[in-house]
């Protein structure tokens, strides 16, 4: 009796045109090529499925060994079953799976708690197992409502313009391969690969924003305003994002300077700057003196702004930090707490 080919190309279902598709994944995925271990964020829709069969063929290429994180979340009656459904789905890859759970009900804020929870499980399994990079799901379908719900909350440049490929958390390093794919195509890749897709019922309900703004951005492509219009503006609003980042950086350097423990700002120079630059300098500062993933409220850093634009000597914390105003100089000092 003659062994079965399990190769790749006869695991992985890949039409010509997915080829293609799979070609510009790889390209997104060249610097972790040469990693022993890559995990993936494998939820059972179809965005994830379809990561899971291009990155069996990825990891195939390139000997790197696959783990798929599946979340239960514990919210549905059914979720566990679910969960070992996808895990067999995945074993027909070849593709090693490991199950965390949420242990605790979340009872309120669904959406976010269970994105903070599950984000929390992954990244203690990876730090846990020595695995530097996650590769998560999100496509360009998901860009383009980010886009619409920051757009509804009155972000700026800089929270509009598009996800970052590879984004830092806790030391891991979430990496998003399909952020040019459309939903469509992931869809056909998934179906041609698993007999089973997980269907989240809350995707259909109005009670999320998100799923609000789907409908209506469903509803502005009939008026002409469709994906490749977005995504001209958000490509635009990532090169004046660059531009931003790289005029702060040349900021950074004029009029920051660290004495030991103690940094200080050089007042003149930095009042001078426009104020994005200002801004983007606070934020940058505090982010790397505090080591924490995420900057203190846009309102914060804004009365900090205000003082250190004043003439007057006075003191603010904030983020753990004192800032103190003096003539020539702002002063930044860790605050002694108890």
């Amino acid at each position: 009796m003659k062994k079965r080919n399990l190769s790749v190309k006869k695991l992985v279902k890949l039409s010509a045109k997915e080829f293609y598709l799979y070609n510009k994944f790889e390209n997104r995925l060249s610097k972790v090529s040469k990693q022993k271990k890559l995990a993936l964020a494998v939820s059972g829709g179809p965005d994830s499925l379809a990561l899971a069969a291009l990155s069996k063929v990825f990891s195939n290429k390139y000997k790197n060994e696959l783990i798929a994180l599946l979340i239960d979340h514990n919210i549905r009656k059914n979720s566990f079953k679910e969960v070992k459904k996808v895990a067999a789905e995945l074993k027909k890859l070849k593709i090693k799976s490991k199950i965390l759970k949420i242990k605790n009900k979340i009872k309120s804020n669904l959406h976010a708690q269970a994105r903070k929870l599950r984000y929390e499980l992954m990244v203690n399994f990876c730090k846990k197992n020595k695995i530097k990079y996650l590769l998560v799901g999100h496509q360009n379908d998901d860009v383009i409502e980010n886009f619409y719900i920051r757009l509804s909350r009155g972000s700026g440049l800089f929270g509009l313009a598009p996800i970052a490929d590879i984004k830092n958390y806790k030391s891991i390093s979430f990496i998003r391969p399909l952020l040019d794919f459309k939903k469509k195509e992931l869809l056909k890749i998934a179906s041609n690969n698993f007999d089973y897709i997980v269907k989240d019922p809350s995707n259909n309900k109005d009670l999320y924003l998100r799923t609000r703004i789907r409908k209506l951005k469903n509803q502005l492509e009939k008026e002409g305003l469709n994906q490749d219009r977005i995504n001209s503006t958000l490509a635009n609003l990532a090169s004046a994002k660059s531009a931003i980042e790289h005029f702060t950086k040349l900021a950074e350097k004029r009029y920051l300077f660290k004495y030991g423990k103690k940094t200080t700002i050089n007042k003149k120079l930095f009042i001078s700057e426009p104020y994005e630059i200002k801004f983007r300098v606070i934020s940058n500062l505090l982010l790397k003196l505090s080591k924490k993933d995420f900057p203190p409220r846009s309102k914060s850093i804004n009365r900090l702004i205000s003082l250190c634009n004043s003439k007057k000597n006075s003191k603010m914390t904030l983020g753990g930090y004192i800032f103190a105003n003096g003539h020539k100089n702002v002063t930044v000092l860790r605050e002694n707490r108890p």
